[in-house]
């Protein structure tokens, strides 16, 4: 068999083993040759140590990243006309986070397996050992340290802890590094490892614990950090029930007891556009509403956020410039204490009784303690005429009834009222009330029992 048959037969043999994700193939009569990008397994949990992405990050601990995949190491080749009888294929080796010198032990090692192997096709045995055998061979472990990996981009100098540049002999120029800077390391990382778990899982499949179908991970939602996965459908129809009803905290995991939240550019991603505008403009209110310098106008037709400075009491809307006091929410009234309705009394005192010292501080400072004692004082003598004293009929003057008949004279206007049912009495005979049928008939009396013995015969009722 001549070496071009043989060059055929083995190219269209790795077609049939590898996916066309990870392998392609030129395979023309004057060009023959392919890319492979070689993924190493990595053992769980996996992670790699960078330079702290926060400021005050110390430990070993705070510069690390848990990932499932690293970028490929990407072998292309090309196939010489006496390959593979006399000659190796040509090839070169791309990577983004292995040193030059890692990159030159793997093609030395490359053409020790052509030199084991010569005179017979050698792809697979090279792709072979860059797919299952890379990890173990360079002895990587975990956690993998990519600080100081990227060297200057001619491939023939590596950068030394002084910053001066060193010719490195070794390395070989058959090793190209993919990367921009050393700054771009990390990102390029993370940002490989999140789209291979997305196409992983969009691959998979699913139950949906909600519809309980079976659905393509392309059609599911999945919460983080919890991993419950629902199917899309029923994610978007939850969504904008809770939307449509203002609940915008409510996007949370529907599984049991589980807190986590879905993110707003999962919520975008899933929702029509006029629903996320709404979930937009109430989360925006909501995150406003927990911000204690920040409140809106009180104007009902502006609404406009303002910013308040610190420890003051003055805002100025910058849309309708109305200056107003924070704390009562009317025009700004300099020193003067916030104005207040006499029915709110009640309502500021139950508020003041049930607040903590911080709160009793705050409402202190915005009505001033004069106001607060005026509230707990009227709110006193209130629940005492209430109980103690009844109103007169003709002029609303309280009468207390300290002994005597139901029959009552105001001592304000001097008409005569039933303490009882509180209706006026006839001027000219008030007992009269009492005698006809009513629901005061033979009660004018009433009440009086333990000051008098209506039995007693010798009692002298007039």
């Amino acid at each position: 068999m001549g070496d071009l048959e043989e060059q055929q037969d083995e190219l269209l043999a790795l077609e049939s083993i590898y996916d066309s994700s990870v392998l392609s193939i030129i395979n023309e009569a004057d060009d023959k040759g392919g890319q492979f990008d070689a993924k190493p397994h990595l053992p769980e949990p996996f992670y790699i140590q960078s330079d702290p992405i926060e400021k005050g990050c110390h430990s070993k601990e705070d510069n690390l990243q848990k990932i499932q995949y690293l970028p490929p190491v990407t072998l292309n080749f090309q196939l010489p006309i006496d390959y593979p009888s006399t000659s190796s294929p040509e090839f070169t080796l791309t990577c983004k986070w292995l040193t030059h010198k890692q990159l030159s032990k793997v093609c030395k090692r490359l053409d020790e397996l052509w030199e084991e192997n010569t005179g017979t096709v050698i792809l697979f045995t090279w792709i072979n050992f860059l797919h299952e055998e890379l990890y173990d061979f360079l002895q990587l472990s975990s956690p993998l340290d990519i600080r100081n990996i990227v060297s200057n981009r001619t491939g023939k100098s590596v950068t030394t802890s002084s910053s001066s540049s060193v010719i490195d002999k070794s390395c070989d120029l058959r090793c190209i590094q993919d990367i921009e800077s050393q700054d771009w390391l990390l990102v390029a990382i993370l940002d490989y490892d999140s789209q291979m778990k997305t196409d992983v899982f969009n691959k998979s499949v699913f139950l949906c614990n909600v519809c309980f179908q079976t659905k393509p991970g392309s059609s599911c939602f999945q919460f983080n950090p919890c991993c419950h996965i629902f199917c899309r459908e029923c994610m978007r129809d939850y969504f904008e029930i809770q939307i449509d009803d203002g609940n915008v905290q409510g996007l949370i995991c529907p599984h049991d007891k589980c807190e986590s939240e879905a993110h707003p550019c999962q919520v975008k991603n899933l929702v029509p556009e006029e629903k996320y505008s709404r979930y937009d403009e109430l989360l925006l209110s909501l995150s406003l509403d927990m911000m204690m310098d920040i409140m809106y106008c009180p104007r009902r037709l502006c609404q406009c956020p303002v910013m308040l400075e610190k420890d003051c009491n003055i805002g100025q809307c910058p849309s309708c410039q109305f200056v107003f006091c924070r704390l009562c929410k009317l025009v700004y009234h300099g020193l003067t204490p916030c104005k207040l309705k006499a029915n709110e009394l009640k309502t500021l005192k139950d508020e003041y009784e049930n607040a903590d010292s911080e709160g009793k501080k705050l409402l202190e400072k915005k009505y001033g303690k004069r106001i607060i004692e005026q509230a707990l004082e009227e709110s006193i003598t209130r629940e005492w005429l209430e109980n103690y004293t009844k109103p007169c009929p003709a002029c609303g003057f309280h009468i207390e009834k300290a002994d005597g008949c139901n029959k009552m004279t105001c001592t304000k206007c001097k008409n005569y009222f039933c303490w009882l049912c509180g209706d006026s009495l006839s001027r000219t005979n008030p007992y009269s009330h009492y005698n006809i049928k009513g629901p005061c008939t033979n009660r004018l009396f009433e009440g009086m029992e333990n000051e008098f013995d209506f039995d007693d015969p010798n009692f002298d009722w007039f």
